[in-house]
C-alpha cells in the first residue's frame, strides 16, 4: 500500500485497491458518450483504466498532492484542481464541446449527496457510476423489502434509472472505512418525468413530503393542494387515507408532484 499517501480526513479519503471493484466501475462505459469525467481521483486508482477507453478524460481533484500523477495520466489541460461542488458541469461540458458524458466517482461520503444533486442537474451527464456508503446508496435504489421511499429515491427517479453495480467491503480500501460501501449506476432517462427547470420547486415539494415522511401524507400536503382534489387523487391512486410518504411507490410520488404543479395553493 506504499503507493498511497496518508489519507486526508478533510477530503474523506479512502483509497480503493480491490481489482474486482476497480474493474466493475471502470468497465461501465455507456454507448454513445464522448467524454469521461472523474471526480476525486486521488492517486489515480481508477484513472488509468478510464483512460483506456480512448475518450477525452477530465479529472477534478481538490488535493494538490496528486497533481503530478494525475497530470501524467490526463494531461495538464484536463486536470481541474478545486472543489467539484463549485463546478457547473453542464457549462464545463458545453465549453469543451461534449454532448454526452460519463461521470465516475468514489465519492467523499461527507459530501456524497450534495455532489450527486449537483451532477443530476447537468443533463449532459448521461451516466454516473458513483460509490456511496451502502446505507446512502440504498436510498437511491428502487424500493425493496429493506428500503422505503425517500426524497433521494424520488428525485433520482424523476430523471434516472438507478441500479446496483457492486457491493464494496471495507477491506477494499486503504484505510478501510467503518462501513460497507456500494456502487450505483444512474442512467439518465430519455424522457424525464419533469423538467430540470423546475428543480427548485421540485426540491421544495420533496422536502414538504419527505422531511417528516413518517407522518401521515395528507397532513404534510393539506396546505399545498385543495382538500377535495386531494381526496379524488387518493381514491384514483388507491392510496389509503392514513398513508405515510415512506410507503409510496415512485409512480405515486410522480403523480402527486404533477398534481401539486397544477393545483399548488399560493
Amino acid at each position: 500500500m506504499s503507493r498511497f499517501p496518508t489519507a486526508d480526513k478533510r477530503f474523506g479519503q479512502h483509497f480503493l485497491h480491490s481489482p474486482h471493484v476497480i474493474k466493475a466501475i471502470t468497465t461501465d462505459l455507456p454507448v454513445g458518450c464522448d467524454a469521461i469525467i472523474e471526480v476525486g481521483p486521488g492517486p489515480a486508482v481508477l484513472t488509468p483504466y478510464l483512460k483506456e477507453h480512448k475518450l477525452p478524460l477530465y479529472a477534478f481533484e481538490m488535493d494538490k498532492r496528486f497533481t503530478e500523477i494525475l497530470t501524467e495520466v490526463v494531461g495538464e489541460n484536463n486536470l481541474i484542481l478545486g472543489d467539484a461542488l463549485e463546478i457547473d458541469f453542464e457549462a464545463f461540458l458545453n465549453e469543451r464541446g461534449h454532448k454526452k458524458a460519463w461521470l465516475v466517482s468514489n465519492l467523499p461520503y461527507n459530501v456524497s449527496v450534495p455532489l450527486t444533486l449537483a451532477f443530476m442537474r447537468a443533463p449532459r451527464l448521461q451516466r454516473m457510476t458513483l460509490m456511496y456508503q451502502k446505507e446512502v446508496a440504498e436510498k437511491f435504489l428502487p424500493r425493496s423489502g429493506k428500503n422505503t421511499m425517500s426524497s433521494l429515491h424520488a428525485l433520482a427517479g424523476m430523471f434516472f434509472k438507478t441500479s446496483r453495480v457492486v457491493d464494496v467491503p471495507p477491506g477494499a480500501f486503504q484505510p478501510p472505512p467503518k462501513v460497507m460501501s456500494q456502487v450505483i449506476r444512474f442512467d439518465r432517462l430519455a424522457t424525464p418525468h419533469t423538467d430540470l427547470k423546475d428543480w427548485q420547486q421540485l426540491e421544495i415539494f420533496m422536502r414538504a413530503v419527505f422531511q417528516n415522511r413518517r407522518k401521515q401524507l395528507r397532513g404534510l400536503i393539506k396546505d399545498r393542494i385543495p382538500g377535495e382534489i386531494l381526496d379524488d387523487f387518493f381514491r384514483a391512486q388507491q392510496i389509503p387515507e392514513g398513508v405515510r410518504a415512506e410507503a409510496l411507490e415512485l409512480e405515486q410520488v410522480i403523480a402527486l408532484w404533477r398534481l401539486d404543479q397544477r393545483h399548488h395553493l399560493v
